[in-house]
């Protein structure tokens, strides 16, 4: 996380865009929920369409404050895969609400200024600014 004056910047990193993305879910979560000690009990699958990757990022992190605010769960985690036809597989691993610590206020949405994906011979690096 960096300083931002009214929002959060986050950044994650992985081998690859599944891996950059799983971090950036536990990123967006861990802004508002301890998870330490949560134990998933149920998921949420999800499909997104293939596109830009910054696109299939925004439309992740809209689905995890979605379920972060709605959901019958917390988010603790995420698998996330690419399809053969460059769709994006994604489990959102969810506990008990009542098991994880609310730590700050839920992030209200992502913003499409600052958001970038980018794929190095180093492996994948992402960052977005969350509305918080």
């Amino acid at each position: 996380a960096l300083p931002h004056t009214a929002d959060v910047i986050l950044e994650a990193w992985g081998t690859d865009l599944a891996a950059c993305f799983e971090e950036m879910v536990a990123a967006v979560v861990d802004t508002c929920v301890d998870v330490g000690g949560a134990v998933p009990s149920g998921h949420r699958d999800l499909v997104l369409p293939a596109g830009s990757d910054d696109v299939m990022l925004l439309s992740l992190l809209d689905e995890v404050i979605f379920t972060i605010e709605a959901g019958e769960g917390r988010p603790v985690a995420a698998d996330v895969a690419r399809t053969d036809g460059g769709d994006l597989a994604v489990r959102l691993l969810l506990a008990d609400r009542a098991s994880v610590t609310a730590t700050g206020s839920v992030p209200k949405a992502v913003s499409r200024s600052g958001l970038m994906v980018d794929a190095g011979p180093d492996g994948v690096r992402g960052t977005v600014l969350v509305d918080v």
